[in-house]
């Protein structure tokens, strides 16, 4: 296993903090205590639409969401939707119905770690849109985004990334890879955008915010991410292989931890650049991860999640 770069002081206090908030404590119960004096500005929004059910994807929601319906303030049913591939006790709350997840080991970690009912927890994976799983002519599509078909290409999702951080990870990739060619994607982030019109080379795309970034991603051999949950979700649809670079302690570090280890991804130390050239030359490595992901994904999801819905409301 490669190892991330070393911890900050900010990134080891929030990991601290994330462990030990991840079973019945002080400081989980002061989280929680936070959450559920927040959840009465959620009440005018779900009032005016009147929901049967109600899907949450955030912890901190699901919690507010879980003391309003156990004081009877709302009546809809709750499923908790779980976006990364590992539970966490915020999570767990009176009052929420159901259980959304990705893994057998979430499974069990409910069952067992968490004692909730095994009838309330559902190993439906995290959904993302069904153009991340069109079938696509690959060459196509490359010369349609203005990229050479015979090529490796590299996305960076850089959005997410310090700016000096991510400058340094491609530099040093690019300059050892000169016969790949990059796609650089950094969202609404305009001041990393800036920053990277300084030092990219010809062989390099650099993108804002797109509208199709599935076509990056179906184009892409690898791609080089952080490892938020919905991203190499859609990165696993696609059956691109990822290379994960500064996993936050926490929900990040989980997720890295589980990808690489099912064989979908690589964790990148100190040599990023060497690291790729190896990953990229050993065609092998990158059709078993690519292979990998096809294996996992289930790729019905979002209908099993609304099929979940359907069946507990009371008003079909």
């Amino acid at each position: 296993m490669t190892r991330l770069k070393k911890l900050s002081t900010r990134q080891r206090i929030y990991g601290k903090i994330y462990r030990d908030s991840d079973k019945e404590s002080k400081l989980n119960n002061l989280c929680n205590g936070v959450n559920k004096s927040k959840g009465k500005h959620l009440l005018p929004v779900i009032e005016a639409f009147n929901p049967d059910v109600i899907i949450s994807c955030h912890a901190f929601i699901t919690t507010m969401l879980g003391d309003l319906k156990t004081k009877g303030k709302i009546q809809a049913k709750v499923i908790a939707l779980i976006t990364d591939f590992a539970p966490h006790y915020t999570y767990i709350a009176d009052g929420v119905d159901h259980y959304v997840v990705s893994t057998d080991k979430m499974l069990k970690d409910f069952k067992y770690k968490y004692k909730i009912d095994e009838n309330k927890v559902h190993k439906f994976g995290i959904p993302v849109f069904q153009r991340f799983t069109h079938n696509i002519d690959k060459n196509e599509l490359l010369r349609k985004l203005s990229l050479k078909p015979d090529v490796k290409t590299i996305l960076f999702m850089a959005g997410s990334f310090g700016v000096k951080e991510v400058l340094g990870v491609y530099k040093d990739i690019a300059e050892k890879n000169s016969n790949c060619q990059f796609v650089v994607i950094t969202g609404n982030n305009e001041r990393l955008y800036n920053s990277f019109k300084t030092v990219v080379g010809d062989n390099t795309q650099l993108l804002m915010f797109v509208n199709n970034v599935e076509d990056y991603m179906h184009c892409a051999d690898l791609i080089i991410t952080k490892p938020g949950g919905l991203t190499v979700s859609e990165s696993i649809a696609c059956a691109l292989p990822m290379a994960i670079y500064s996993a936050f302690p926490g929900q990040e570090a989980d997720n890295a931890a589980y990808l690489e280890n099912i064989g979908v991804a690589v964790s990148l130390g100190k040599n990023p650049g060497e690291y790729i050239k190896v990953l990229i030359n050993y065609g092998e490595r990158l059709k078993a991860m690519s292979d990998k992901c096809r294996e996992i994904y289930a790729g019905n999801a979002s209908e099993l999640i609304c099929g979940l819905a359907h069946s507990i409301t009371e008003r079909s």
